[in-house]
């Protein structure tokens, strides 16, 4: 596609309406098309779109329609048990896929996916899992690759994401939210991406518990709060956990630690901001006396301003990286492959937690 200018399509405008907002910023992009069944959400979409001065987009709210426009991609983020049917749509028409997490919610979903994608290997399947895309993230995933943490034996991540009590409220969560039928740990790609990107590695096995306590009380009780334990191919464990159900606010937290080094984000700050703090053995002194690494999670100019656009520039990145690929026709790191590989482990340590905590082999799809 040389020369060309990529034109996208977003599908669930919710969600959708501030990913397909990066294409606005990007040179080698145009979105052309926003979709949604709901006219409120799509409505919403349009307006924020002509609050950025975008006026030529067309809003539709029949899916088959906008496959029919002229447009060479398609960006999924509906409720996440529409992805796997819509992308097959998309790629049946002929369609590149930026798809959002989780990529598939089954077993089942997870083999379908495989197939759908095999089956048009002309056309790029990429998850949208903006976590991998923060510049420490990177960062660390060039240190292991150094060698600075020697063989990793432990790591664990939380997502915390929480409503401050005084908005309880029966609204908070209507009928058809995806928190109303997935339980937390099945929404593990934003802790489980970044550290199988970090590591190379997959997860091979998983225990997991549920809290039986509610914080919410308007919050449908479909286990909010959950630990995981994994076990890895190369034989490291990783802790994780995911709650809506605590008193904790939004964060994101990470810690890995090696045969010759250790690494985590400082919890005092929100993770778009903080830095990370590591103990490494190339660096003498510091086995006791944690450096501090200054990166966060947004990348910095030549000038040092951040180039922060969702959830600390990762959006924009992951959204950059997807046009850059369907252009130069270059596999993704987040491939179909990568996109199970994080997505299935969540399911299994869901049927863990059901199972009261049994452990469960994931399976290698």
């Amino acid at each position: 596609m040389d020369n060309k200018i990529l034109r996208c399509g977003v599908v669930g405008s919710g969600r959708g309406a501030a990913v397909a907002s990066c294409g606005f910023k990007n040179s080698k992009c145009k979105i052309v098309a926003a979709c949604d069944h709901n006219e409120k959400v799509l409505a919403h979409c349009k307006e924020y779109f002509e609050s950025m001065d975008v006026n030529d987009v067309v809003y539709l709210s029949d899916y088959d329609e906008m496959l029919k426009m002229d447009i060479d991609a398609v960006i999924v983020a509906t409720e996440a048990v529409y992805h796997v049917p819509i992308v097959k749509k998309a790629f049946e028409a002929g369609k590149h896929v930026l798809c959002e997490i989780p990529s598939v919610t089954s077993i089942e979903e997870a083999y379908e996916l495989k197939k759908i994608v095999s089956e048009h290997p002309d056309l790029i399947y990429m998850a949208a899992e903006n976590c991998c895309y923060w510049a420490f993230i990177e960062t660390w995933k060039k240190m292991r690759e150094k060698g600075e943490f020697g063989d990793v034996v432990f790591a664990e991540a939380e997502y915390l994401h929480a409503i401050n009590p005084e908005e309880f409220s029966p609204d908070n969560y209507p009928e058809g939210h995806w928190r109303t039928y997935i339980s937390a740990i099945k929404y593990s790609t934003h802790e489980l991406g970044p550290l199988l990107y970090i590591m190379n590695d997959r997860c091979v096995s998983v225990s997991c518990m549920t809290a039986d306590v509610e914080y919410n009380p308007y919050f449908p009780k479909k286990n909010s709060t959950a630990i995981a334990i994994f076990k890895t191919e190369k034989g490291a464990v990783i802790k994780l956990l995911v709650s809506f159900g605590a008193y904790t606010s939004y964060d994101h937290n990470y810690r890995l630690c090696g045969t010759r080094g250790s690494i985590e984000t400082d919890r005092r700050t929100i993770v778009d901001n903080a830095h990370s703090f590591a103990n490494l053995a190339s660096i003498p002194g510091t086995f006791s006396q944690k450096i501090e690494i200054p990166v966060a999670a947004a990348y910095l100019d030549e000038y040092g301003n951040t180039s922060a656009f969702g959830h600390g520039g990762g959006d924009s990145r992951m959204f950059a990286d997807f046009v850059d690929c369907v252009l130069e026709n270059k596999k993704p790191v987040l491939d179909v492959d990568f996109a199970i590989k994080m997505s299935i482990p969540g399911i299994i340590a869901s049927q863990s937690a059901e199972q009261n905590g049994v452990n469960l082999e994931i399976p290698n799809i």
